[in-house]
């Protein structure tokens, strides 16, 4: 007997137990049910199952990935329990299984964790031809398994080195890494458009460049122990990134060649395009709707694309201004709206696989799909707003994102405090347990950095829940237990960490009502600045400091220039909240950078550093999988003289006598920001910086 068919008896003796014990307790009707999900669940004896093939599809439900398995006649829960390696239960437990069993067609999720768990050593497919030394004829699952970093033509592929994808690698990264094309890859694996982690790429031979047939390649490993970790390619310790860090501002005075740019922005033109609009407000005396219909002014504009128009306003005086330097720009501008679809037609449409930059879209799932199809092109792909996805840079090694995350924030508000030696720091949270996964971040900050500053501080800061009130909704009562915090022999500073408008009034409130007796200065988010629920006055009383990821100084020269020339062009002046001044920032820094350096910018955006309108660019990213992201922010410091103090990440202007407006006779011969080609080049000569 085998030990499978003794497992299988095993099984059938206590099935054969539970009908006994329902049919002594007159459960018949159970009984019954049991005694079908028996034959569901063993063969009949004599029949041969039918073999079951683990499945080449996967999916991913709620991070979990599964198996899709689709049940073939004859095969059984136990069959496929095997040929899985997870157990009957786990199967039920994530399928909708009745008591009859499962069907024919019908599609099982098995649970890839599971089957991995189980199973002694992960299987390395290899190419047909290729044989595996087993340890062990009657145990297949402790399978030895023969490895090569490049499979020996011996072994019956002399076409292709087989490529096991890593965590964050693409087809661009992989292309570069054996020094072939993107299409070449793409040609040798048709059927793995987008390979996941894991997955085997086939990578031709005779193409492979001649520097990696040089490196230094690992034998044939005969045999692997059990639990033994084997790398699927040759390891090359990755080099650390050096990014520049400017020592000062990079004057331009002329530019060459030409660059061709794509706008992906919602401009909604089919909600602009409606002129009238049917009002229903207004009954008759009778209590009737009256029906009436509306002609919209000439100057309305849906309001959901107002702050996309306003960037490419800045866009097109950026690139105007560029051109009057010398500078070829081809611009080609897509309405993306907010759907998925249009971003999918426009990949297939192959218009944007020639072009040098990509500004936009604005969704994240609009961005998600660009990026990853852009990062594979090697095409730089621009975030020209804030995104709410913390996780948008992973793997997307070609994406900027211009304005900082919430991490970025956290940074800059923890690092203030080393400004602020023997300070007494009180960290008030709205956040009951500090469960959200932000608030634990800004505290893991500013501990660590409380802990630099002094190390032998044995309290530290203190973490203190604020709701604005107490339980009696006495504000003086929670004006008094604030109260016990704070130290009348040093400076307090309160961490506002908490993004929540009427906590953040009530906290500004209270403080502010504490200022006789003692020194206080508040840190708060970036959203603080925009609250209109808090009077103006407790900024500057009580000394904020808040990070911002952009500021227009309106006295500035380039401000002014600006301003005039978009005045000029478009009948009418930029607001200070206008998106105009960050989308001209936007275009100029990537389109000039790429215009000077190529691709060299694109790895290290440091290498180009000019004066701009209200952005101070710093990217950086933690690894060569990831994307960019913009550390640059300003920390403006509300005083008590109601000024206001802006600490810039780089050197602002050139030396007093390099101006970047010099005036000769009463006319322009530098001027920062053009906003018209031709006539202010022939004014200016094309110097600019």
């Amino acid at each position: 007997m085998t030990a499978q068919e003794g497992g299988q008896i095993s099984l059938n003796v206590q099935f054969m137990m539970k009908i006994i014990k329902c049919m002594l307790h007159r459960g018949l009707m159970k009984a019954l049910l049991i005694m079908l999900a028996t034959f569901s669940l063993t063969p009949l004896s004599g029949q041969e199952p039918v073999p079951v093939e683990v499945s080449d599809h996967r999916t991913v439900i709620e991070g979990k990935e599964y198996f899709l398995h689709v049940v073939l006649r004859g095969q059984t829960l136990y069959s496929i329990s095997k040929a899985y390696n997870v157990t009957i239960e786990q199967i039920r437990s994530e399928n909708d299984i009745t008591d009859n069993g499962i069907q024919e067609g019908q599609m099982l999720k098995i649970p890839v964790s599971a089957a991995m768990q189980k199973a002694d050593i992960d299987a390395v497919p290899v190419p047909a031809g290729d044989t595996l030394p087993l340890r062990d004829a009657d145990a297949p699952a402790e399978r030895a398994t023969a490895v090569s970093r490049e499979v020996p033509a011996a072994q019956g592929d002399e076409k292709y080195i087989y490529h096991r994808v890593r965590r964050g690698e693409t087809l661009a990264s992989i292309a570069t890494q054996y020094g072939v094309t993107v299409r070449e890859l793409k040609r040798a694996n048709r059927e793995l458009l987008f390979p996941q982690t894991g997955d085997y790429l086939r990578i031709p031979r005779k193409r492979v460049s001649t520097d990696y047939r040089q490196r230094q390649t690992v034998g044939v490993t005969d045999t692997i122990q059990l639990g033994e970790q084997v790398p699927d390619t040759m390891f090359i310790p990755e080099k650390k990134e050096i990014f520049t860090v400017p020592e000062a501002r990079t004057e331009v005075r002329s530019l060459t060649g030409s660059v061709r740019v794509a706008v992906l922005l919602p401009f909604y033109t089919k909600e602009n395009s409606r002129r009238s609009y049917i009002d229903s407000t207004r009954k008759d005396v009778r209590g009737d709707v009256i029906y009436r219909e509306v002609t919209l002014p000439s100057t309305w504009i849906y309001e959901g694309s107002l702050p996309f128009l306003e960037a490419y306003e800045g866009i097109l005086m950026a690139a105007d201004s560029l051109r009057s330097l010398g500078l070829s720009i081809k611009m080609e501008v897509y309405d993306t709206h907010a759907d998925t679809s249009q971003i999918k037609r426009l990949i297939w449409s192959g218009k944007l696989d020639n072009v040098d930059l990509i500004i936009g879209p604005v969704f994240s799932s609009n961005l998600e799909k660009i990026s990853s199809w852009a990062a594979e092109r090697n095409i730089p792909v621009v975030s020209p707003v804030a995104l709410r996805d913390r996780d948008i840079l992973s793997n997307r090694p070609t994406l900027y994102r211009v304005f900082p995350s919430e991490k970025i924030a956290q940074w800059v508000m923890a690092g203030e405090l080393r400004s602020h030696h023997g300070s007494n720091i009180v960290f008030l949270h709205g956040d009951s347990a500090m469960y959200d996964p932000s608030t634990m971040m800004l505290w893991e900050s500013v501990t660590q950095v409380a802990h630099e500053v002094s190390p032998l501080d044995t309290i530290g800061p203190v973490p203190y829940w604020f709701t604005g009130m107490s339980s009696r909704r006495d504000a003086y009562s929670g004006v008094a237990s604030l109260e016990n915090l704070l130290s009348p022999e040093r400076e307090n500073i309160i961490i506002l960490a908490t993004k929540n408008s009427s906590v953040i009034s009530s906290a500004f409130s209270a403080l502010h009502s504490l200022l006789r007796k003692y020194d206080i200065k508040v840190i708060g988010y970036p959203e603080v600045r925009d609250l209109e629920t808090i009077d103006l006055k407790y900024y500057y009383d009580l000394e904020l400091f808040i990070p911002a990821e952009c500021y227009v100084d309106f006295d500035s020269p380039e401000a002014q220039t600006f301003s005039s020339s978009f005045m000029k062009r478009f009948r009418t002046e930029p607001m200070a909240g206008s998106f105009a001044w960050r989308g001209f920032d936007i275009a100029w820094y990537f389109i000039g950078g790429i215009a000077l350096h190529n691709n060299d910018f694109l790895s290290d955006p440091g290498l180009f550093n000019p004066v701009l309108l209200c952005l101070e660019p710093d990217f950086r990213r933690d690894n060569r999988s990831d994307g960019y992201e913009n550390h640059g922010m300003f920390v403006l410091h509300y005083r008590k003289d109601m000024t206001i103090d802006v600490r810039r990440p780089w050197p602002r202007l050139f030396p007093a006598e390099e101006s970047p407006v010099v005036h000769e006779d009463d006319s322009v011969v530098i001027d920062p920001f053009s906003g018209s080609s031709v006539r202010s080049q022939g004014r200016s000569g094309g110097h600019q910086r």
